[in-house]
């Protein structure tokens, strides 16, 4: 049966894509002439950084700082602060003055896992910071050798309940992953530390370590070649890199998930009005599909879409969650 011909909509209406085209061009640029007539304009904003220059993070950093610098009319400089677990940075931030002009880039390790995991630390996460907008978050994915037994994170669990199965991890916020997934499973996991992802996929590979927990993004790669053999991923749902893969969810654990993530924080106390035009610059950011691009193709995750105080929930509930799987697996603060 032959198709009836129809005029394509895109050309009935093109007149009409023109004008809201024009439109938008023309708010956007209102928008910029309002921020730029706001408190930041014109000045000096530091934004300090917890790890070393061309890090994923510092990427973000430097992607939308440079960025609300020009929608606020304002000059945002990164400063790299890496060591002391991220105190160095903390510190820096926690000893400015509480008024927008210095901003943190927070993340899962320094936010939710050093106050589970270190002893005395000088800041609260929540009482000493708020939140200004999330950036991005990227998810981790357990791995195995491309000869290993296990084809299935099942099979993995499965094995480990009859012998203690090691897997690798490179930080301590991977280790609470792992500990989370032992918590709901009842598996037997051996956590085998390694200084960084580059040795522990090289002795993954050389089957030197029986599985691994990876950040996604630095893994990808790898997983395509064929170099290592993906079990599961750890996001909410699949991602369109390796669409057949699984998510930890649907292996029969639908309450778990484990993201990597980074967000802009500035002091408790910042006044309101400064603090809400940083949150409504970094959103106007995020609406862009640069800035999607950015986050899955330079990062391997995807944009954090919570609000400020959706954020300082996640914040509370992740503590909340880690200090309990902490206690259970009997891993003691440091």
């Amino acid at each position: 049966m032959e198709h009836e011909f129809q005029m394509s909509p895109n050309l009935v209406s093109r007149r009409d894509m023109l004008r809201t085209a024009a439109l938008a061009t023309l708010g956007a640029g209102l928008l910029q002439n309002v921020f730029a007539q706001g408190e930041l304009a014109g000045k000096p904003v530091r934004v300090i950084v917890p790890f070393t220059p061309g890090s994923g993070s510092d990427t973000a950093a430097r992607f939308f700082g440079e960025r609300a610098g020009k929608l606020l009319g304002a000059n945002f400089v990164v400063e790299n602060k890496p060591g002391g677990n991220g105190l160095i940075t903390i510190s820096t931030v926690k000893n400015a003055p509480a008024d927008g002009f210095t901003i943190l880039l927070g993340n899962i390790s320094l936010m939710v896992v050093n106050p589970v995991m270190l002893k005395d630390i000088p800041y609260d996460s929540v009482n000493d910071f708020t939140p200004v907008s999330g950036l991005y978050r990227g998810p981790a994915v357990y791995a195995v050798a491309p000869d290993s037994p296990f084809n299935t994170l099942e099979e993995l669990i499965a094995h480990s309940k009859k012998e203690s199965v090691s897997v690798g991890t490179y930080s301590q916020g991977y280790q609470l992953g792992v500990a989370y997934l032992a918590s709901l499973s009842g598996a037997k996991f051996q956590d085998i530390p390694y200084k960084g992802q580059a040795p522990l996929m090289s002795d993954l590979m050389g089957n030197q370590v029986q599985a691994g927990l990876l950040d996604w993004g630095g893994a990808t790669s790898a997983i395509k070649a064929g170099k290592i053999k993906a079990l599961a991923i750890t996001s909410v749902e699949r991602h369109h890199a390796v669409p057949q893969l699984r998510t930890v969810r649907e292996c029969g654990y639908p309450e778990y998930d484990h993201y990597s993530w980074v967000g802009f924080f500035v002091r408790k106390g910042t006044p309101d009005a400064v603090r809400q035009t940083l949150t409504q610059a970094v959103d106007k950011i995020k609406q862009t599909d640069e800035a999607k691009r950015f986050a899955d193709e330079s990062l391997g995750g995807e944009l954090m879409l919570q609000t400020p105080a959706e954020i300082t929930a996640q914040i509370q509930q992740q503590i909340q969650r880690f200090k309990a799987i902490a206690k259970q697996a009997g891993m003691s603060q440091v």
